[in-house]
């Protein structure tokens, strides 16, 4: 289950960029309430939920710098009743995350004191922007409780249905979302491109998840050099992989490297599914070490690229190769148990042929 997690997450790391990460220890006040505790008390300060695991790297980076910030750490003790929440490795922390919905960490969910979300934010802030969020939550201005209640009333301009309808693709409200691009798709001058785009995006999105992969097609097609043409190429993969059609898997992974041929995170997703289904590992080792030439040592992603180089080498029965690769993983980041685990694995599998080949 890691590994997947560990996959999908690496595979959109061109959306939500770690960058380096940081070595500072991080003095945010967190609450010892749990969010039912929180909940009971009624009262007036927001309660803060940071979906989080301490294995990954945008994680990592938001606490030990962002809420490390004497600023927010102030505005925390005045306003807010902050509770982290481990989404991915304890189970009533997995519960709840998945009861908001949640697909990607960071995620940062504010509610009112009765449980109502005001707003929810994905991914890496740094200090300037995460500010302006706290105070528009406290402010209640520009968040999704803010938008949603003037929609209702009947306000339908055009700018409060793009922010909405961001928002409300965010939350994984699709009952909203379909409403509110459609009336971005049939006003379509009065909005730009760029929105008409996202609009275009989601019901693709959409009618992938019904088995449509037309419209999905369609949109690689009409919005080449996207920003969103890696996200495509990835959801129509996992698409394939989700009906076991792996030839067409592979074809569509091949499609994607080689239109970014400089995004090393795409690079990994390619060269680690081919470890998974052990076809193309010539051609996999090429690509990871492209994205490790790609990517500086600094970066938080370069021991996981490592990590990707060393299965390959591992799925090619190269197992000294093999290991030496994950130490080197294992020397930049030695808390990690699970690279521990893979040179341990290496190690057994090294062993074994040893006592066949007797």
């Amino acid at each position: 289950m890691k590994n997947m997690k560990k996959i999908f997450l690496l595979s959109l790391l061109i959306l939500f960029s770690c960058g380096k990460k940081s070595e500072l220890k991080s003095k945010f006040p967190w609450s010892e309430y749990s969010l039912e505790e929180a909940l009971a008390l009624n009262g007036d300060k927001i309660i803060f939920l940071d979906f989080y695991n301490d294995t990954w790297g945008g994680c990592i980076k938001l606490e030990a710098e962002t809420l490390n910030d004497n600023k927010i750490i102030e505005f925390s003790n005045k306003y807010l009743i902050p509770i982290k929440i481990d989404a991915w490795d304890n189970k009533k922390g997995t519960e709840i995350f998945d009861q908001y919905n949640g697909v990607y960490i960071p995620l940062l969910i504010f509610l009112d004191g009765k449980g109502k979300e005001i707003e929810r934010v994905v991914g890496y802030k740094n200090v300037e922007d995460f500010l302006n969020i706290l105070n528009n939550v406290l402010n209640n201005t520009d968040t999704f409780m803010s938008l949603f209640e003037k929609y209702k009333q009947g306000d339908k301009n055009s700018n409060l249905i793009d922010k909405l309808s961001s928002k409300s693709e965010m939350k994984n409200n699709d009952s909203l979302s379909i409403e509110l691009y459609s009336i971005i798709l049939s006003n379509e001058l009065d909005y730009d491109s760029s929105i008409t785009e996202r609009a275009n995006f989601y019901f693709a999105k959409l009618a992938l998840k019904d088995g449509d992969i037309n419209k999905m097609n369609d949109f690689i097609v009409s919005y080449k050099g996207s920003s969103r043409i890696g996200d495509a190429y990835n959801q129509l993969a996992y698409y394939y992989k989700s009906n076991k059609d792996t030839l067409l898997e592979v074809n569509i992974l091949k499609k994607m490297v080689n239109e970014f041929p400089d995004s090393p995170s795409l690079l990994n997703r390619y060269a680690w599914r081919m470890t998974e289904v052990n076809k193309e590992l010539n051609d996999a080792l090429e690509k990871i070490n492209i994205g490790l030439l790609l990517t500086e040592k600094i970066e938080s992603s370069y021991p996981a690229l490592l990590d990707t180089k060393a299965e390959v080498l591992w799925k090619m029965d190269l197992f000294d190769e093999a290991i030496e690769i994950i130490n080197q993983a294992i020397e930049i980041d030695g808390d990690s148990q699970y690279y521990k685990d893979q040179k341990q694995k290496f190690k057994e599998s090294k062993s074994k042929i040893k006592v066949n080949s007797i």
